[in-house]
């Protein structure tokens, strides 16, 4: 019965030391609380983390502007996102422009502040895309 226990308790330790001891499980940001441009601009951001974490970087580069300085995926893979603010949309004469304060989580656990930039055209009646990600 020992051995059996100390068997069963050794599978755990390897397997929490073989995932690094984090979960790298995607977690989404819920869609059901956002309507309309709010809706649009989290659908990005889960994109964004689902595409991180199946390095789907043809995918990943269509949810920015061709002219984005943003150019392929990142060297790590995107966890989560959490919003720490409103998101903050402004109409202008061309483009709708919306500003987002997050904090990014990363399959390690570590996190940091990202500010997210989206825009819409108005000439062209386009979609909301990624511009920039600070």
């Amino acid at each position: 019965m020992k051995k059996a226990l100390l068997a069963l308790g050794l599978v755990l330790l390897l397997s929490a030391c073989a995932s690094g001891g984090k979960g790298s499980k995607a977690e989404y940001i819920p869609e059901d609380a956002y309507a309309g441009d709010e809706l649009d601009i989290v659908r990005l951001i889960n994109q964004r983390i689902k595409y991180s974490q199946d390095d789907n970087e043809s995918e990943y580069l269509k949810l920015f502007y061709a002219d984005s300085p943003i150019n392929g995926l990142p060297n790590f893979k995107l966890r989560t996102v959490r919003l720490t603010e409103d998101i903050g949309i402004q109409e202008q004469k061309q483009a709708v422009v919306a500003v987002v304060l997050a904090e990014d989580v990363v399959s390690t656990g570590e996190s940091f502040t990202s500010q997210y930039v989206f825009i819409k055209s108005r000439l062209t009646d386009d979609v909301w895309k990624i511009w920039d990600i600070d």
